[in-house]
């Protein structure tokens, strides 16, 4: 029975339809043989074109190496996987669609108000906010409550208590949706307050619950009065665009109260499974006038892929509650090109970076990262910083932890400190420093969320909850292994294939 439900499963079929087109691809190219001479030279002459069009694009050299090697090893390949793969377009119909969300969102929200009270707040620590200014197209504010979560299951009740008093509209997107204890306790109050009258919209990604999810799921859900997408629907076709995942995890309630963080609804990340050891994870509430930049990347997310256009003025709040003395925030979002023109995520880390005087705490799933961040995390070590990062010492994937420990040596030598959390797998994405600013979102330091997926966080400045985090992370620094020059070895053999991984890294 197990074979057959297999042999039957949406995963399955996909598979191999897609062996089926690469069989179709191999297929065309042993027929073409008796032309191999001719075809090698014009896939030579088409391979030098393509290298004159990567070098050329304004990108960072670790995404020009993989393409250019592949290219020249395999012309024809090569040329064909470029094609498909390195330049994912939005349709015009879907770019048309964006703008239009984006202006509509705009007129809807509160108007701009003049931003001397932020900037006065801010002082030195503008310049971070200038850059999410400018290209994150959300604003930061001041006024606002933040309540930081350590662990999933201090999230998880939070979430209950306040989607039971939902009035208006509850909206949630995350990137995992899996049954379980979890869940299942949001499923119920999300049925009980469709069926009240509260507008409901929950948006998944589609290969983020593959192998959790039936593929109708979102189905069964509409049947309950629940408003659901699966966003980016994979379909058995060869194509880039299925490589931007919505990594996102956001939740708003009533435009008066949003989540975000590292937290997806499932039962590892309450610790209810507990395959991996101890399951570390952290998120953040959002209540003031910041709610409303939640509330803008789910609109504009969730109607884009239900190709529609809301009446967005009824989901702002006009007046929100003011919280004094409370500090500084700006919840962004981040995402692949053409939709983001900056790789806001990265740039955002190494913003925070620099500004650092005295030390920066990171926590982070997985450590691949490009040159330019491994620079400002050195250059920040070497100016003196305690730069110290904290990383699983137990993998969800053993071949993504060897890649991430091929990093430690260049960091090491810097002075940066490197531990591993040992009770189990941390997945918080998280950062803090000199007791004045920290981080909390969804952004890992790898290439899929700095790259490719849709991402969000948050950069708090000078708000309570900062000793929160300081507190949680000296904890969790406590527990887990220091990794040292002396103590640290890797073979040779996986130095190999990690240096093999590492240039295809950016592509992946």
């Amino acid at each position: 029975m197990k074979i057959f439900k297999m042999l039957f499963s949406k995963l399955f079929v996909s598979a191999l339809l897609l062996l089926l087109q690469v069989a179709v691809i191999y297929v065309v190219f042993k027929v073409f043989n008796q032309y191999m001479v001719v075809l090698q030279i014009l896939g030579g002459l088409l391979a030098v074109a393509v290298f004159l069009t990567i070098i050329t694009k304004k990108e960072s050299p670790e995404f020009k190496i993989p393409w250019i090697v592949l290219v020249f090893l395999f012309p024809l390949f090569g040329l064909l996987i470029y094609l498909l793969f390195a330049n994912p377009k939005m349709k015009k119909k879907d770019a048309k669609r964006a703008r239009q969300i984006y202006e509509q969102l705009k007129a809807a929200g509160p108007e701009e108000e003049d931003d001397g009270e932020l900037k006065r707040a801010l002082g030195d620590f503008a310049d971070v906010e200038n850059y999410l200014n400018s290209n994150s197209y959300l604003r930061g504010s001041l006024h606002n409550r933040v309540t930081y979560f350590k662990v999933g299951e201090e999230f998880w009740q939070d979430l209950l208590a306040e989607l039971e008093k939902a009035q208006k509209f509850i909206f949630m997107e995350y990137f995992i949706i899996d049954k379980g204890k979890m869940w299942n306790s949001v499923h119920e109050i999300l049925k009980r307050k469709a069926s009240s009258g509260v507008e409901v919209r929950v948006m998944y990604d589609d290969i983020g619950t593959a192998g959790m999810l039936s593929g109708n799921y979102f189905k069964k859900l509409r049947k309950e009065g629940i408003d659901c997408y699966k966003f980016n629907p994979f379909r058995p076709v060869i194509s880039g665009i299925y490589n931007n995942r919505d990594h996102r995890k956001i939740t708003v309630i009533d435009g008066r109260v949003g989540y975000t963080g590292g937290v997806n609804l499932g039962d590892e990340y309450i610790n209810e499974n507990k395959r991996l050891g101890h399951w570390k994870d952290t998120a953040v509430k959002i209540q003031g006038p910041a709610v409303d930049n939640l509330l803008r990347l789910f609109l504009q997310a969730f109607d884009m892929n239900a190709r529609r256009l809301s009446d967005y003025k009824q989901y702002f709040v006009t007046e929100h509650e003011q919280f004094d003395d409370e500090g500084y925030i700006h919840p962004f979002g981040d995402g692949p090109k053409p939709f983001y023109a900056e790789q806001i995520g990265e740039n955002n880390y190494i913003n925070l970076i620099n500004h650092a005087k005295k030390y920066v705490y990171i926590t982070t799933p997985y450590l691949i990262i490009d040159f330019n961040l491994a620079t400002a995390l050195r250059n920040a070590a070497f100016r003196g910083v305690d730069i110290r990062l904290i990383t699983p010492h137990v993998p969800d994937k053993k071949i993504v932890l060897n890649m991430t420990r091929s990093n430690y040596a260049y960091l090491l030598q810097a002075g940066v400190k490197i531990y591993e959390y040992t009770p189990g797998f941390i997945h918080a994405k998280s950062l803090i420093a000199d007791d004045e600013y920290a981080f909390v979102g969804t952004i890992n330091l790898d290439y899929r969320s700095l790259v490719h997926h849709y991402e969000c966080g948050a950069v708090m400045y000078h708000t309570p909850c900062i000793k929160d985090i300081k507190q949680d992370i000296t904890a969790t620094i406590a527990v887990s292994q220091e990794i040292t020059l002396k103590n640290f070895h890797m073979n040779g053999f996986t130095r190999l294939i990690n240096s093999v991984l590492t240039i295809f890294a950016p592509m992946l």
